[in-house]
């Protein structure tokens, strides 16, 4: 019986050793595995983060009004369109009238102004103190008219936009009431660079 203990000691000690050994080897094979993976996972997961973030950048867009007033500019004078029907991320400000760009991007701008008889407005859209484009309606026979223009252009991260009386008078005249044609200022980020 000794001898019997005595050879199973002898086969655990021998044994034992090459299976910790071998579960060892095991496990750093596992460990290994599963670094790897981590790594694969936060590669995907940045990935995704980074479209995530450029995705949000196609919330920014805007619609504002002029709502029941008649109003006279004098020459270079920002229109404030002050009935903010939409705006998504809070870009455009209702008390000045200007639109601040958060992110690099096409932009696309479109307004609307409209006068009574008699009268004339002529407005230019403007970006960081360049004009884009300009829209306006000159009324000489009664009744209610309106000028409208689209335009799109790339602004850069902080730039401003807005709509600006010209200069080609000091008599201009919005009339924008319920029940009438309205004057209003849109914009959106049409693609984020």
């Amino acid at each position: 019986m000794d001898i019997i203990m005595i050879l199973l000691v002898v086969c655990v000690f021998a044994f034992f050793p090459k299976s910790f050994s071998i579960q060892q080897e095991s496990t750093v094979r596992q460990m290994k595995g599963l670094r790897e993976e981590v790594q694969n996972l936060t590669s995907r997961l940045q990935k995704l983060n980074a479209t995530f973030q450029k995705d949000e950048a196609g919330h920014a867009m805007f619609y504002a009004v002029i709502k029941e007033k008649t109003l006279n500019f004098n020459v270079d004078t920002i229109l404030v369109f002050e009935t903010v029907i939409v705006n998504e991320g809070g870009f455009y400000d209702k008390y000045d009238g200007v639109f601040v760009a958060p992110w690099k991007g096409t932009y696309m701008f479109s307004w609307t102004v409209s006068a009574n008889d008699g009268s004339w407005i002529v407005t230019e859209l403007v970006v960081e103190s360049q004009i884009i484009s300009s829209a306006g309606v000159v009324n000489s026979g009664g009744g209610y008219y309106s000028g409208s223009m689209t335009v799109f252009c790339k602004m850069e991260k902080g730039y401003h936009a807005w709509i600006r009386s010209t200069g080609v008078s000091t008599g201009h005249v919005i009339y924008s009431h319920d029940n009438y044609p309205q004057s209003s200022f849109l914009g959106l980020l049409i693609h984020a660079d």
